[in-house]
């Protein structure tokens, strides 16, 4: 009935015209309210209705009274009252209220759909724009169309309150239409109730038939009883069959044998069905495979008579035999009528289509079951004609899964196996999988023993099998198990569900198994719970059950994988590194396949140095990442401003592959091992790559790890030309400049350091040539360097932080070592037998006797040492190379030792003559000289009257001084006669000269106009051999020896008169420098107890 719509004051149902007191359809009950139904009005006996319809209370109308009251005589009985109908009335207001919302929420939508469309912008021309003196405005399709679907908005919500207002004026009158569809109401209930009495009495009239009974034949009776025949019935004269004994029965048996046997050989068309059939016992039993067989005898040896059912019975189970009764009576029936009029193709067919019916049903009722019971809201099953349909995992989302059991008419051809006989209809399935069709041959479906449960279990059994190996498939794809890394293996099953599952192996020591509960089609994963936990949180059910089971086992795959690397990395004293710390994008820096990464920091790398373990579906793999701090770009920073910036990452793992053995405390330790050696080696081939300049193999983005894992080998490309002027450094002048080393150096990983912790580099490089003698001086105590016994070979050992770059301090290493080369070449070339060799020092020996050591020590520059302690380059350009300094020593009983400082000068000098050669050459040159000023100022005993200073100007200009005598000599290197020789002169000042003493005259005597071995006198001084200079001074000092001796015996004959300066000078031990003096006067005291000498250098 359709609704009301009433106005709010009449909404409650009240009719015009009533009392205006609480009554309500004309009852009177002030215990109701305007919500009370129908129903509850019936009870009212003080009501009463007037022709007109109107209502009375009786209790205040006495007087009036009814006419059907007055025609019945009966004044107590009263009309009932008329049933109010109140379903499908609802206030006014309320439809009101919700077309104004439903008009708002229209007009928000218009509004957003308004603002979506752009409407270009359009430059009107001040003057042809006008029309009527105003303009045109924008007559854009973008602007019209919006206006357009604005005032369809408007013109269809004026149409509906259009609506409304005509409700509201039809409301107020609904009062009255409330009453008429009572009134029509109660005539439509009367007509029920009189076209019912008309059928009951029709049935009455109809079954009473069945009840008539024919009157008794009272004569007829009497005649039989008294006479014992009837007169009036006809005699047939039929006799009465002799009774069969078991021989006749038996023969007649063979006989109806034979004859149905001949009848379905020569004359009668048997089906196909029917093919299979035994003939025995009077009867013909034909057998159906898996439905039913069926007994058929004959009554006449005529071959054109019927056949006539005798009894039948199903081939399949669970099933019950045909109850005697009214129901094998109307099959009897039935059958008979049908081998009448089609013989035994229609008794075929109409058994087979009841079989079918039957075998449906029975699966139907096992369905009810099975979804009544265990498999409770999992299952829902409906029967359509003879089609039963079971949808199974019904609360799963997604496309729908169903099977379909019915008959199939066997007229098409098809790819069908369940057709018992070919061509002939039978019960078949079909199978709905994800809302498609798919071949069911694998179902098992057996017609003999029906099993809906069994049906079930295997048509999910072969879907779970689906779902299982469409996620093998998908994740075989990955490098982890296509490679065999991983294990991932698959069971399925035609027949129970139970035993399909996934079997997957999320790392060396966790397993997962993925398997589909029958019941519900639920995808369980069998872990750590932990892990599930945190899984369970993020499943989509918008995915197919496919791609869900894929997501979630790769994403359990990666939080296995990174749960034991966190695991491991907490036990080897990783830190973990907060993402939010680093401005770091993920989707950039790793490979869009990661699902789950961590960064770690170690306590032993450089700060700037993080390390980084992914986890995907085609591997576990090791990142470094190297960071540098954000600059800082304004006085406000924005959020995230000041945190680390990624400068570069590096996956080191990439050449393992997964080979790697199972995650454990050993081989993460070997892992960490190998992380810290190649990040030393990666800092280094980034620090070559940002020097530009010198060549590096592999390059930085191809160093990774080996199998191992092995940290590789870095080899570089060493020319001292290429390199920067602030890493180049420069031997001293004098050395040959030729290379003694080959170009290519490796740098390889030898382990970390026990002590310090810190990671050992070796760089291994050859010499150009065999260099036998190196390895038999290289020093012990020098363990920076190391030279092979047979070979070309060398290596350097340093010891760096992981991350830090050590390709400053090698540089200065290699570049030492060809300058150490340089000079134990320029000391061979002089026959200066070398003992030992270092990169900072060189001990030698050298003289005729080879009783002399010396050593030369080589010092770095500054820069170069900072280089060195700091591992960095400064690339800045620089007007020059750095420059080694070399400092020769000697110990105190090398007579050398007086002008180490000076030799030490020659070996850095620039000039001319200087350098090793040079300096090897005033060795030779000034050890005669040297010892022999040893022995005259380190004799036995030398009184005060006979002390000598001696001081070494350089290495070939001497000044000897004997302070009581104030004697002052100059001996130096100069030609004499185009050979080298030592001049020794009078170095005494012009006033000191003016007064000759005996002194002078001995000296003229014996030294100015003499000569002896190997020296001669030349009047103004003397010259004397290299080697026989020793001769000249000995016979100098006897001279001076000698006066003292006789100025002791007779006193002090002096011809000059000391100064007061010159007595201070003497008494300590100093003099004055002269004019000849080139630079400032070190002075050296040297006490021994049995002379006393004072040495000026």
């Amino acid at each position: 009935m359709p609704g009301i719509i009433m106005d709010d004051a009449n909404a409650s149902g009240s009719r015009l015209g009533l009392n205006p007191s609480n009554r309500q359809n004309g009852i009177t009950n002030s215990s109701t309210d305007n919500g009370v139904k129908g129903g509850d009005r019936g009870d009212s006996k003080d009501v009463s209705y007037d022709r007109d319809g109107g209502v009375f209370n009786s209790n205040n109308h006495d007087g009036v009274k009814s006419q059907r009251e007055s025609t019945s005589g009966s004044a107590s009985m009263r009309v009932p009252e008329l049933p109010h109908i109140t379903q499908g009335f609802f206030p006014y207001a309320q439809l009101v209220n919700r077309a104004v919302q439903q008009c708002w929420n229209d007009l928000v939508d218009v509004m957003n759909e308004l603002a979506e469309t752009q409407v270009p912008s359009q430059n009107l021309e001040p003057q042809s724009s006008l029309v009527n003196g105003k303009t045109a405005g924008n007559q854009s399709a973008e602007n019209v169309h919006k206006k357009m679907r604005l005032l369809e908005f408007a013109q269809a919500k004026r149409a509906e309150f259009i609506k409304l207002l005509v409700l509201s004026q039809w409301g107020r009158r609904a009062a009255e239409v409330s009453k008429l569809i009572d009134i029509q109401n109660f005539i439509r209930t009367r007509h029920m109730a009189y076209s019912g009495a008309l059928q009951r009495v029709g049935d009455m009239k109809r079954d009473l038939v069945q009840a008539q009974v024919a009157n008794p034949d009272l004569k007829t009776a009497a005649e039989v009883l008294s006479k014992g025949k009837v007169a009036a019935l006809p005699d047939l004269g039929y006799k009465p069959p002799k009774p069969l004994n078991a021989k006749k029965m038996l023969k007649t048996l063979q006989k109806i044998n034979r004859a149905i046997s001949t009848r379905l050989v020569l004359h009668d068309t048997v089906p196909s069905a029917f093919r299979t059939y035994h003939v025995h016992d009077g009867r013909v039993t034909f057998f159906v495979k898996g439905e039913f067989e069926i007994d058929l005898s004959i009554a006449e040896q005529n071959h054109s008579s019927q056949f006539f059912f005798i009894d039948l019975r199903f081939l399949y189970s669970p099933s019950s035999p045909i109850p005697k009764g009214r129901f094998f009576s109307e099959l009897d029936l039935k059958i008979n009528d049908i081998l009448l009029q089609s013989s035994l193709t229609g008794c075929f067919n109409f058994v087979h289509n009841l079989v079918l019916t039957n075998q449906i049903n029975i699966l139907f009722r096992q369905a009810l079951n099975l979804a009544r019971g265990g498999w409770s809201d999992a299952l829902h099953v409906e029967l359509l004609h003879r089609t039963l349909i079971v949808q199974y995992w019904a609360l799963k989302s997604g496309p729908r899964n169903w099977l379909e059991i019915g008959v199939k008419t066997g007229r098409h051809k098809s790819g069908s196996n369940n057709a018992t006989i070919p061509g002939i209809s039978h019960l078949d399935l079909r199978w709905m999988r994800d809302g498609k069709e798919v071949d069911h041959s694998r179902i098992q479906f057996n017609k003999e023993v029906l099993s809906m449960e069994n049906i079930l279990r295997s048509a999910i059994a072969l879907h779970s099998s689906h779902l299982l190996q469409s996620a093998y498939s998908k994740l075989e794809e990955g490098h982890l198990y296509s490679s065999g890394t991983l294990a991932l293996k698959v069971d399925m099953s035609d027949e129970e569900p139970g035993n399909c599952c996934l079997t997957v192996q999320l790392t060396k020591s966790r397993y997962l198994r993925v398997s589909v509960e029958p019941i519900s089609g639920t995808i369980t994963l069998s872990t750590s719970p932990t892990i599930l936990i945190r899984q369970e949180v993020d499943r989509n059910g918008d995915k197919s059950p496919v791609e869900d089971i894929v997501t979630r086992v790769s994403r359990l795959r990666c939080i296995a994988a990174m749960e034991e690397v966190e695991s491991h990395a907490r036990m080897m004293g990783w830190d973990t590194v907060n993402p939010r710390s680093v401005k770091l994008d993920i989707r950039r820096t790793f490979p869009s396949n990661v699902l789950r990464f961590s960064l770690f920091s170690h306590p032993l790398w450089e700060r700037n140095w993080i390390a980084a373990a992914t986890s995907s579906m085609d591997g576990d793999h090791w990142w470094i990442l190297q960071l540098k701090s954000a600059p800082s770009t304004s006085t406000r920073p924005a959020v995230g401003a000041g945190l680390p910036v990624l400068q570069s990452v590096q996956n080191v793992t990439e050449k393992l592959g997964q080979r790697q053995n199972r995650l454990d405390y050993a081989s993460f330790a070997n892992l960490e091992h190998s992380l810290a050696g190649l990040l030393a080696l990666y800092a280094n081939a980034r620090y070559l790559e940002d020097l530009d300049c010198v060549h590096s193999f592999p390059q930085a983005r191809n160093l990774q790890l080996e199998h191992g894992p092995r940290v590789p080998d870095l080899f570089i490309r060493f020319e001292p030309s290429r390199l920067p002027a602030g890493v180049q450094i420069s031997c001293p002048t004098g050395l040959r400049k030729s290379r003694f080393l080959k170009e290519t150096v490796c740098l390889s990983f030898q382990g970390i350091d026990s002590q310090t912790k810190r990671v050992i580099i070796v760089a291994h490089g050859q010499f150009t040539a065999p260099m036998r003698t190196v390895w038999a001086l290289a020093s012990n105590s020098d363990n920076s360097v190391a030279f092979q016994r047979k070979g070309r070979g060398f290596a350097m050992r340093f010891l760096v932080t992981a991350g830090n770059s050590m390709i400053g301090p090698l540089f200065d290493r290699l570049q030492r070592l060809e300058c150490v080369l340089s000079i134990l070449e320029a000391l061979d070339r002089k026959n200066i037998r070398t003992r030992s060799m270092s990169l900072s020092r060189l001990d030698f020996t050298y003289g005729a006797q080879q009783d002399l050591h010396a050593s030369i020590r080589i010092k770095g520059p500054e820069s170069s040492q900072s280089l060195y302690d700091k591992g960095t380059v400064d690339l800045q350009p620089k007007t020059a190379p750095l420059r080694l300094q070399l400092e020769i020593n000697f110990d105190q009983s090398n007579p050398h030792r007086r002008i180490s400082h000076s030799l030490s000068s020659v070996l850095n000098d620039n000039g001319a003559v200087s350098g090793v050669n040079h300096m090897a050459n005033l060795l030779t040159l000034t050890i005669p000289l040297l010892q022999a000023l040893d022995r005259i100022t380190c004799g036995a005993s030398r009184d005060p009257p006979s002390k000598v200073f001696v001081t070494a100007r350089d290495a070939k200009v001497y000044q000897i001084y004997y302070p009581h005598h104030r004697y002052r000599f100059l001996i130096t290197v100069g030609q004499h006669r185009d050979r080298i020789a030592w001049i020794l002169r009078d170095a005494r000042t012009a006033q000191e000269k003016s007064n000759p003493g005996q002194l002078e005259s001995k000296l003229r005597e014996r030294i100015y106009n003499s000569q002896g071995e190997g020296w001669k006198g030349l009047g103004t001084g003397a010259v004397a051999d290299v080697q026989k200079v020793g001769n000249l001074l000995s016979e100098l000092d006897t001279c001076f020896t000698s006066s003292a001796n006789d100025a002791g015996v007779k006193g002090p004959q002096t011809t000059t008169t000391q100064t007061g300066t010159d007595q201070r000078e003497a008494a300590n031990g100093q003099h004055a420098p002269t004019a000849e003096s080139t630079k400032p006067v070190e002075v050296k005291s040297e006490s021994k107890k049995d002379h006393d000498v004072i040495m000026i250098d």
